[in-house]
């Protein structure tokens, strides 16, 4: 695979390709260095510009602390309140002196500093005139808060405006925060010089009050947005401020001014701004306090100038040493990189560029292509359609020789993987047919033995195996569902959605828990009846498994713009986050089923309902159910809902407060929530699910309508489905055994015959396909007078319909034994009498008289997995 003119070696080639990266580095930090220079200068300048400000608020604080003293004077004078004055307009003079060093940098700096730095002094300078005219008691009280609060209003706009020089983000931030903190402290400074000079002159009226509350609430709302942003020493005493008994006091004398309302005038007008009103309890102690927290506000703005000054020398070192250190690592790193040369470069570039191209073309097209055929069962020759890489025998042609083995490696594998995975899809398919069409068997001998049996407390025992075995067809069908095939169940007439859900419920394990709420009237296409039950049974079996035993889970269903929603809300723990993102994630995008072999909990539920979703475009999600468990939302298209309203079952639809259960198992279920007196007083009346008596008449075994003992449903189920019964037919006439109806005394000790069921007695009339013929041979229920005066023609049609019977009967047994599972009938026959269940059709799978049409059952969650998590 060698190619001409091959250079040498890459190491050679990549130390003679140092040159270029390296000069151009010197170049450029060479610039960086010199911006850094630059910047370090700036930084070094705004140390002093720092310091100054700091000299600046000090003269700011002690013209606070002049303005409060001076307004409590006016109010109230005193030898006292007049000596205080004195000695604090030392101290502000003092300060004054002390920047004065500082105020030439400012005035001959630019225009923006300069201007406000300007205005400050010559607001200063009034200073000594404020304090002479507030000495001789000559103003008022708002003339002198006028006066002083210029010049602090001027000094905080100076230290704005310097600490907007500063060349550095930090810095500015720093600088920011201490600006709003000033802000915040002279509010609280003229609102308490004002309360000072009312309480000293004991007197406050309602615009003092307006006054007050207003610069109040400006400080609090600036020092809650600036406080808790403080960092190191500026936090350290904010939170002792906030913590200390004057804070508190102070805030507590606040709050009653505040919130007090407005004392009405000696006519029982409303007061006018300037009427009299008495201060608040504590405001005799408002000076100390106020004080103290001034005090402590001034410090706090001291330590976030000082942390602005800081963070100014910090930069400017780090800038300074950085500078230097980089440029002399650039020089000896240019110096080293000096005299290299390379003129291959620009190949091995190239030939880098070429096996980069050549590398993503096979894998984002070739091995994808193979790939693909492999798992679609296609033959590929590995040695014919992979092509190889040829890069010549340098490290680059080694990389490609390297690359070239990987590749044929990895579609190896996959060929080995497609052909292990086929095998064991065949092996489990295979399986789980064969499990099917034994459960299948099972179950058509339980509904025999049930019809034949007449012992209630047998027949519960019956019932119970009958639903579990129900539920292990459930599993069966799961297996074939992830296989990749069709379970094999379909109807050819829409079927109403109140029977789809209530025959999803009945394959529950707890399906007593189970309440359907109110349920439109409406029908699904029988194209996905199968598949929707089986969803919504996966979906009901983790409700009542992950929900406590005494709680109901609920379903409910509406139409929306884009379908049909149903709703199934248990009340259990529910699930994190996290795993509600993963099984929603799952749900969405219907994964592999290898994919289960990557966590360590088989999620079979999750995966059939993906799959069932996926396959018809439904849309399931699940949800935090308010009451603290799950709720899981499916989200029928309209395509899938039937435009024609099909008949209905002769149950009530939308009755409230009784849970759904679906005569396909219910008549084998019904027995086990039987009293056990039930077997020797039939005739007594028992409560239905909706709390009225319903009476079942017992009859004679002679009696031809009598119904089976089935025909009472659970309490607190309902009773009608998939396989309806009629029991709300003879609710309705008498005649046939109602509630309404005469129960008929058991005489001579001898036994009562169980109820009977009448075949498709209150199926959908869609679903009732037989003939006469049929319905006569497969659910006759005559007497034998009745049977005595039947004409030749019924004669003859009741024994065709037994011939046509019978041979379909030996046609099932033949195709079983060849295939190991129920063969489906011909399709352009209709399908044999039932017991009053919908005759759906199967693919490839016989249908079932009992069960619904129910090749396998539906494939169901093991007790103890809620949406496909394992216990």
């Amino acid at each position: 695979m060698g190619q001409p003119n091959a250079v040498g070696s890459i190491k050679t080639q990549l130390n003679r390709i140092v040159l270029i990266p390296s000069v151009t580095f010197l170049v450029l930090f060479a610039l960086l260095s010199t911006a850094t220079l630059i910047q370090a200068a700036a930084l070094r300048t705004a140390t002093g510009d720092s310091r100054a400000a700091l000299e600046l608020y000090h003269v700011v604080a002690q013209v606070q602390k002049e303005r409060r003293l001076a307004v409590e004077h006016v109010s109230s004078p005193s030898e006292a309140s007049l000596q205080a004055l004195r000695e604090q307009g030392e101290a502000t003079d003092g300060a004054v002196r002390e920047f004065t060093d500082h105020r030439a940098r400012f005035q001959d700096g630019d225009d923006s500093v300069s201007t406000v730095a300007h205005e400050f002094a010559d607001e200063v300078e009034r200073r000594e005139a404020l304090r002479s005219d507030a000495m001789s008691e000559e103003p008022g009280v708002e003339e002198t808060m006028s006066g002083y609060s210029g010049i602090v209003d001027r000094g905080i706009r100076l230290y704005d405006a310097i600490g907007d020089r500063f060349d550095y983000g930090r810095a500015v931030a720093a600088s920011a925060g201490a600006v709003e903190t000033m802000r915040a402290q002279d509010l609280f400074s003229r609102a308490a010089a004002l309360l000072g000079g009312r309480v000293a002159a004991d007197e406050f009226s309602v615009r003092d009050q307006v006054r007050f509350s207003s610069r109040m609430s400006g400080f609090r709302d600036r020092l809650r947005e600036t406080g808790p942003a403080l960092e190191g020493p500026p936090a350290e005493v904010y939170a002792e401020l906030t913590e200390g008994d004057s804070w508190n006091e102070v805030n507590a004398v606040a709050d009653r001014i505040i919130e007090r309302s407005p004392e009405t005038a000696p006519g029982g007008g409303e007061a006018s701004e300037r009427d009299g009103a008495a201060l608040p309890a504590g405001a005799d102690d408002w000076n100390p306090d106020a004080a103290e927290v001034h005090t402590g506000l001034t410090t706090l703005v001291n330590a976030q100038a000082r942390s602005v000054v800081s963070a100014v020398e910090t930069a400017s070192t780090w800038m300074f040493t950085l500078a230097l250190g980089g440029g002399i690592m650039a020089l000896f790193a240019g110096t080293m990189a000096h005299g290299v040369a390379s003129k291959s470069a620009s190949r091995l570039t190239n030939k880098l560029v070429q096996l980069r191209a050549d590398t993503l073309r096979l894998a984002r097209e070739e091995l994808p292509r193979i790939v693909g055929r492999l798992e679609r069962g296609e033959p590929v020759d590995l040695d014919t359609e992979m092509r190889q890489l040829d890069h010549g025998v340098d490290e680059v042609g080694q990389v490609a020789d390297a690359f070239n083995v990987a590749q044929r490696t990895a579609v190896s594998a996959a060929v080995k993987q497609s052909e292990l995975r086929a095998g064991v899809n065949r092996v489990f398919l295979s399986i789980a047919h064969r499990n099917q069409s034994l459960v299948q068997r099972q179950l058509h001998v339980l509904d025999r033995v049930e019809r034949e049996e007449e012992d209630p407390d047998l027949l519960e025992d019956l019932f119970h195996l009958d639903h579990l075995a129900t539920r292990g067809r459930r599993n069966a069908e799961n297996l074939i569902i992830l296989g990749g095939e069709q379970p094999g169940r379909r109807w050819r007439t829409p079927i109403p959605l109140v029977d789809v859900l209530r025959g999803a419920i009945s394959e529950t394990e707890e399906y007593a828990r189970v309440k359907l709420r109110a349920v439109p009237e409406l029908a699904l296409s029988g194209k996905v009846v199968a598949d929707v039950i089986h969803l919504v049974a996966e979906l009901v079996e983790n409700a009542t498994a992950f929900s406590p035993p005494h709680t109901q889970v609920y379903i409910s269903s509406e139409t929306v713009p884009k379908g049909l929603v149903v709703e199934i809300e248990d009340r259990g723990l529910g699930m994190g986050q996290e795993a509600l993102d993963q099984a929603n994630q799952t749900l969405s995008q219907a994964p592999e089923f290898d994919v289960m072999a990557l966590t360590p909990d088989s999620r079979l539920g999750l995966f059939v309902v993906a799959r069932l979703a996926e396959k018809h475009g439904i849309h399931v999600q699940l949800r935090p159910s308010p009451y603290g468990g799950t709720r899981a939302v499916v989200l029928v298209p309209s395509a899938l809902v039937s435009s024609t309203q099909p008949a209905m079952s002769g149950v009530n639809r939308t009755e409230p407060g009784v849970s759904s259960e679906t005569r396909d198992c219910g008549d084998r279920i019904a027995a086990q929530t039987r009293h056990q007196g039930e077997a020797e007083d039939r005739s007594r009346p028992e409560p239905s699910a909706e709390g009225n008596v319903r009476q079942v008449a017992l009859e004679p075994r002679q009696h031809p309508d009598a119904g089976s003992p089935s025909e009472r449903a659970p309490e607190g189920t309902g009773v009608s489905s998939l396989r309806n019964t009629d029991t709300e037919e003879r609710s309705a006439a008498p005649g046939e055994g109602s509630a309404s109806a005469p129960v008929e005394p058991v005489g001579g000790g001898r036994r009562p015959e169980l109820p009977r069921r009448r075949r498709q007695a209150n199926i959908a009339s869609q679903l009732r396909q037989e003939t006469d013929a049929e319905c006569e041979s497969g659910a006759s229920t005559e007497g034998p007078a009745e049977r005595k005066n039947r004409s030749p023609d019924e004669s003859r049609r009741m024994m065709y319909a037994f011939q046509t019977g019978t041979r379909r009967g030996r046609e099932a047994e033949l195709a079983e034994e060849d295939r190991g599972v129920l063969t489906a009938p011909d399709e352009s026959t209709e399908p044999g009498a039932g017991d009053g269940t919908y005759e759906p059709v199967f693919e490839p799978a016989a249908p079932s008289a009992r069960d619904g049409g129910t090749h396998g059952g539906q494939a169901g969650v093991v007790p103890g997995e809620h949406m496909g998590e394992s216990e």
